[in-house]
Formats: structure tokens, sequence, C-alpha cells
């Protein structure tokens, strides 16, 4: 079982059948309170009777709700678990566990799915949202349950349904992706002072009751004059300077408080800044990355601060709107002449990829990159945000930056899919062969940087800390190197699908493998000894039989081809594996027994009377 606890306000007061008499009803409300509990402790206590809120509430009422994790859909008619449970699956959204209800029978299905989101949503808006969208998506839900103090009643099927207590929801990415103005409908109506209902404008999202218009507060006032001296003056910052841009945005994003800056009292619900309302139809939110958002239900509109203070003060330059966040709030960045070089020369590297210069400059090594140039510019782009000061440099003073492969993936709108992760990670070390870019050994990272890592590593449960890269500056010489490597590269005959640890050890032997894998390059052999990594027995067993396939095609028909090694293989090894195997170990069979790969020619294919189409890749002796 879990050790993962949830809060949800929980009564464990368990019945046979649905309360329904006056002192049943009591007893639950009575014995219901805040309650930390994992979900299998939970989903046991519902399917034998027990009963709970998915908020938690620190009284009996929907203004008392002050949190929620976990979200119940209610179905109650037309409706089957398995057709509503696919759907969910459908959607991206598996729910924790299904149960069903007191009065399910197997001719009416009445059940409930519980999802749990993964962070603690503490703006009630926002969980209004999720709830709305959750509902809307899913449909035939009962529409009750979209109250924020709803009591789910368990039941007495004593069998938890599609238990996957691990699995969660992510709000911001399900109300993105599904969120639509019909589903407005399933979110309750409010309370204000005084017990009037407000009610929701259906087309709009915005709340409508009678209110006078809001009046520009100072600072607003100050940010549509570019008045920096005047909000310096009320903000009270602390000067700061940071190492990096990176840093410097992190901090912006994530630290800057936005109602403070627009002088709000309530974060959770105001009139919006940004036009002229007349009801309370914006808020502020932060997300589960930890950044701040502003958000204007009425104009569909999501903001970080810096789009905010763009927004309201009309600028028409990106540049001029940092310089005045890092005027208001004492910010700046460290600026040296070393750091001001290193950025020129990464400037003067993109600028040769993206004009297509790097062609003239290193022409087999550009046609080798071919596909990892994307990957290239965004490495370039995240070193120039990375210039730290030159305490931070390595031995060759160059810019020294960290970042992991899934980071990189994800800021080349690749996903987060590890087949798209792997895929970064071989265009990497492509780049790192060419010395592109340089991976550290850990004996090169600057001190500081490398317990920072290993502390991240730790908390998060990690195997290796995030690698560690450099940039070397594309003077003659490196160009040099660059495109002796290129035509090393092709010469080899290596290709993206086979990189990896064991196809440079087979091909380069350990020093060339472990300079591209410098945390993967040692290990514990049987006695617990540190050794130099090698090759796998798994590996060895299928270099061999590779080789002996391609030995006896060659000695029966004069050559072999890759296909040929597939087809006899595949079935023991499987395809794919058989065909990633021959591209790691290739090259050293073909050294180890005197062959060679060449495109067959006409002379080729009436020698060996090959019926193949076309004039394909062949491995013959060395002889031929």
């Amino acid at each position: 079982m879990s050790d993962k606890k949830i809060k949800c306000t929980f009564s464990n007061v368990r019945h046979e059948n649905k309360p329904k008499e006056r002192n049943e009803i009591i007893i639950v409300q009575n014995t219901l309170k805040a309650t930390e509990i994992s979900i299998e402790e939970l989903a046991d206590a519902l399917v034998h009777g027990a009963s709970f809120r998915p908020g938690v509430l620190y009284g009996r009422k929907a203004d008392d709700w002050k949190q929620q994790q976990l979200f119940g859909l209610d179905f109650d008619h037309n409706a089957t678990i398995e057709a509503k449970y696919n759907k969910a699956v459908s959607l991206g959204i598996v729910p924790c566990f299904v149960y069903t209800t007191f009065s399910h029978s197997e001719s009416e299905h009445k059940f409930r799915m519980i999802f749990c989101n993964d962070t603690v949503i503490t703006d009630g808006d926002y969980r209004d949202k999720l709830q709305a969208t959750l509902m809307g998506i899913m449909e035939d839900t009962d529409i009750v349950c979209k109250n924020r103090d709803r009591l789910f009643y368990g039941g007495k099927g004593k069998t938890v349904l599609y238990s996957a207590y691990e699995s969660r929801i992510n709000a911001e990415t399900v109300i993105e992706k599904y969120w639509k103005e019909e589903f407005i409908q399933f979110i309750p109506a409010k309370k204000i002072k005084g017990g009037k209902v407000i009610t929701v404008n259906k087309e709009k999202c915005a709340v409508v009751k009678e209110s006078k218009p809001i009046v520009d507060n100072r600072n607003v006032k100050a940010i549509k004059e570019h008045n920096a001296d005047y909000l310096r003056e009320i903000l009270v910052h602390e000067p700061i300077e940071f190492e990096t841009k990176n840093e410097f945005w992190d901090y912006i994003y994530s630290d800057l408080d936005i109602a403070k800056l627009i002088d709000v009292d309530d974060p959770r619900s105001f009139c919006c800044v940004l036009h002229d309302d007349h009801n309370p139809s914006a808020n502020i939110f932060t997300t589960q990355n930890g950044v701040q958002k502003y958000h204007c239900c009425s104009e569909n509109l999501t903001l970080n601060i810096k789009q905010l203070i763009e927004m309201l003060g009309n600028f028409k330059s990106e540049y001029k709107a940092i310089q005045f966040i890092m005027d208001i709030y004492n910010l700046s960045i460290k600026e040296s002449q070393w750091s001001i070089e290193q950025r020129e020369n990464i400037d003067m590297m993109i600028s040769n990829i993206t004009l297509n210069k790097f062609k003239e400059l290193c022409p087999q090594a550009d046609k080798n990159i071919k596909y990892a140039k994307d990957t290239f510019l965004m490495m370039l782009s995240i070193a120039r945000n990375n210039i730290y000061s030159e305490k931070f440099a390595n031995n060759d003073g160059e810019i020294v930056f960290f970042v992991s492969n899934k980071r990189l993936a994800e800021h080349l709108d690749k996903g987060n899919t590890q087949k798209k992760i792997d895929k970064i990670s071989k265009y990497i070390k492509m780049l790192i062969y060419h010395d592109l870019v340089r991976i550290l050994d850990d004996s090169n990272i600057p001190k500081e940087l490398l317990a920072k890592a290993i502390n991240h590593q730790k908390c998060n449960g990690q195997k290796n800390h995030t690698n560690f890269y450099a940039i070397p500056s594309w003077v003659i010489q490196q160009l040099r190197t660059i495109e002796d490597n290129g035509n090393r590269w092709k010469d080899k005959g290596y290709r993206i699908d086979g990189v990896s640890f064991d196809m440079f050890y087979r091909t380069e032997g350990f020093d060339v493998a472990a300079s591209l894998y410098p945390q993967y390059k040692k290990k514990k052999n049987e006695n617990g000894e540190i050794v130099d990594r090698t090759t796998t027995q798994a590996s060895d067993e299928r270099t061999m039989r590779i080789a002996e396939v391609i030995l006896e095609c060659v000695q029966n028909n004069g050559y072999c081809t890759e296909r040929e090694v597939v087809c006899i293989l595949g079935s023991h090894y499987k395809y794919e594996v058989t065909e990633i195997q021959i591209k790691r170990c290739l090259n050293e069979i073909m050294d180890l027994y005197g062959l060679k790969k060449v495109k067959a020619s006409k002379t080729l294919k009436e020698k060996f009377s090959i019926q193949l189409d076309g004039y394909p890749n062949i491995i013959i002796t060395n002889d031929m």
C-alpha cells in the first residue's frame, strides 16, 4: 500500500444502505472532518459504506471550502461503468478508482468516478472550472456534483473497480485542452453579501451582478504611464543581481507577486484591470510549475507578469517592457567583457547555422547533423541564457550549462515520450562526437554547479545528475576538428539509430565511448569493484550471432545484406533489436573478419547474381 496521503473531508461511519433517516445524516455530517488518507484507504472505506467530500472544508457550506485535490463524478442514468471508464481513458484522464453506489444494479448502473489532480488546488474558481470541464467532457453526470461542498456517500459493492491509485490528472492540461464555454452551466452560482445570488453569463464566463465600474488604482495607472519611479518606491524591492538570464526569468515568473503589483486585495476574484470591467471576472493563480498567471475569464486571457505589463503599458518593444520590470524591481543581470564575448560567439554560431553558412565551413559535418540542427540550435539558445560569470566557465573559458534530455524535448515541442527523449539523446551524442558540443566529466564541472546538480539528483531520486555541456568557439582550428570528425563519422558508417556506448566502444574503443558517456564509463563488477565499462554479455551474444550469419552468407553467396541478417535473426531477437544491434556492431565485425560494405554496382550484381532492385549496399570481403 502507498504511503502517499491526500486531504479530503472524510467520515468513516459506515452504512449498508444510503443514509435517509435524519439522525443517520446528522451522524455523517457531525463526523465529517478534514483528513489525510491514502487513496487506497479511501477507496476501501467507500465501497464499505463510508462517506466523503472531495474538497477540504472547515465548516459545512461551500463558502467554507479551502482546498481540493480529489474530484468526483456521479453517474445515475444512461451510462455504463465500462463505457464511461473507456471514455475517460481515451481522453487521457484515468480515474484513481470507480465504485458503485447504494442504488446500483446490473440493469441500471449507478456509480462514481474519482480523479486525483497532481497538485492541491486552493483557488476556488480554478477548482470550479476543472470540475465543470470534467463534467462537460464525460457527459451524463449528475449536475449536483458541481458544488464545492458536495457530499458523496459510499456504496455496498465491497469491491473497488478499475483501481489505479497512482493515477493523476493535470488541471492546467485538462482545462486548456477541453474547456468549452457551454460548460459554464456546470459552474455553481455564488452568493454575495446580503444573500443575493450571482448568476453566470453563459456567453462570457463572467460573473454578473450590479456593480460600479472599477477605478484604476495608482499602481495600474503607473504601469500605463510607464512611471517606474513611482512603482519602485511603492513596491520597495531589494536589489538583486542574477548570474544568468535563466535565473532572471525564473525569478520574475515565479517570485514576483502579480497581486501586489496591480494592488488587488483578493487575487481569487476582482475586476479585470485590462478592460472596462463592471464585474469581477479576473483572478490570479499559480501553475503546477510555480508560475503566477493573471486570468481574465470574460476575455479568455491568461498572462504571465511580463505579458500583463506589456498589455497594460501598451509596450511596443519587448526589450523596453523587460527594462521596465528590471527598473521597478531593482533587478539586474551580471555582465562582463567575458559574458559579452561569449554571447557574441553563440550569436555568430546561430547565424551561421540559420543562414546555411555552416554548410560552406564544414560540408560533411553539416550533412551529418541535418536532423540534429534543431537540437543544436536549442542547446545554443539555452547556453546563451545561461552565461554565468567567468568563474563558472571550464578550463578553456567556454560557457558551462546544463539541461536534461527531457527538458530539451519539451523546449523543442517534441513531447515527453521516452521514444522522443531517446532520439534527442542520440542527437546530442552526434553533436558531441563532432565536437560541436562538449559533455563534461564531473572533474571539469565548476564545483558550485556540480554541487547543485548532485543535490537535485538526490532530492529527485535520480540515478545520474543532469549532464553539463560546453560550447567551443568556431575558430579555424575548431572548424577543422569538426569537419574531420564529420568525415570520421561517415567513414565509420555511423547511423543515428545505433548511437550508444556499445557502438562507439566496439568501433573506436573505450576512450571514445567514455568521452561521450562520462557518467556511464564506470561500473561495479561481480566483486563490487569499480572498473571500466565494457559491452554487455547480451550484446556480445547478439554480435557473435550476427557475425556468424554474415560470414555464412558471404561464404555461400559471395555477399550479404543487412536485410538478410534481420530476416534470419529477427524472429529470434526481434527485428528492431537485430536492426539496432547491426548498426552498433557492423564496423567491429568488418574490421575483425576483413569485410567491407559497398554499393552493389552493375558488375557486382552480375558477379553475384543479385536479383534485388536498384543498387543496394552489400557486405563483401576486402579483396573483392
